[in-house]
């Protein structure tokens, strides 16, 4: 009986960690998605507060009903969540508007570039804050899918007008990831995941709309809506794929695996943002770029397969 029980213990324990890569890798395959669908509304010209107060607010929306449908509105109840929610202005919000204003003085390779360094700071940060060590497999896999990252982005993260604005926006934003990544984490071993990113994603669609409101109305700016119905339909699939989904498969891994694994399946954001750019927006890919998706694929692979075993 003790060994049958044992077998059981251990398969629900393969079972969970099952679950949690597979909810690592949805997060990254939405961030990736809503990477590539965020590129093509800003660069039609929406306004990046504009765009922000759609896709978060669209966010919102949508873990509202989902919550409504799962029964766990209850869930907004939960003592503390009114104070938890106020994270969202360190991510989305801090983080995706620090990103932006970095690729404006620079590129989005090189903010990209700088974000797949997240893995690094969190394995660094995550030993004091959640008690959680690298083993060294795991740490070699970081490395190498690091690499693969630097491959995928190439040299444009360099080329062209890199400022030292870009630099300090873009460490910012790595900052504010980090830091959403380590607070959340810990915050969800006690909180409802579903309530807790939709207050996150109101308070920063609420940021957004502030800042938005400052700027229409103090600096005469214009309000830099999409112009299109393929544009309004973008925009909304965004706050599906870059504000609802991400957030919860996220959190979700980091329930069920070490917060140290589920933040190194980012590297795979870059990947997924560069074959959508190539179906999506006729982008050119190179040799190397795909040398470097190789690399990235295969190590998180091994990775997965490492985080499942153990």
């Amino acid at each position: 009986m003790s060994n049958a029980g044992g077998t059981a213990s251990a398969a629900r324990g393969t079972s969970r960690r099952t679950v949690g890569i597979l909810c690592a890798i949805g997060a990254s395959l939405a961030w990736g998605f809503g990477s590539t669908t965020s590129d093509y509304v800003l660069s039609a010209g929406v306004g990046n507060d504009t765009f922000l107060v759609i896709e978060l607010g669209v966010g919102f929306l949508v873990l509202l009903v989902l919550g409504a449908i799962r029964g766990e509105l209850s869930g907004f109840r939960h003592p503390g969540l009114l104070r938890a929610s106020s994270t969202g202005i360190i991510e989305p919000w801090g983080a995706y508007t620090l990103g932006n204003v970095g690729i404006i003085f620079s590129s989005g390779a090189f903010v990209a570039l700088v974000s797949s360094l997240n893995p690094v700071l969190i394995a660094i940060l995550a030993a004091p804050y959640l008690g959680e060590r690298v083993s060294r497999q795991a740490a070699i896999l970081m490395v190498f899918s690091i690499f693969g990252v630097a491959l995928v982005v190439g040299g444009a993260g360099v080329a062209g007008t890199l400022k030292p604005e870009g630099i300090i926006f873009a460490t910012l934003g790595l900052f504010c990831g980090a830091a959403y990544v380590l607070i959340s984490s810990k915050l969800v071993r006690t909180m409802p995941v579903l309530p807790l990113v939709a207050s996150q994603l109101l308070v920063a669609a609420l940021a957004s709309l502030a800042l938005l409101i400052v700027r229409v109305t103090i600096f005469n700016g214009d309000l830099q809506l999409p112009a299109t119905e393929i544009q309004w339909a973008v925009s909304v699939a965004t706050g599906l794929f870059g504000g609802a989904a991400p957030f919860i498969f996220y959190l979700e891994a980091t329930r069920r695996i070490p917060t140290t694994t589920v933040s190194q399946f980012s590297t795979l954001v870059p990947v997924v943002a560069l074959i959508g750019g190539v179906v999506f927006l006729n982008d050119v890919t190179t040799s190397v770029q795909l040398l470097g998706t190789a690399i990235v694929v295969v190590s998180l692979s091994l990775l997965a397969r490492y985080a499942r075993a153990h």
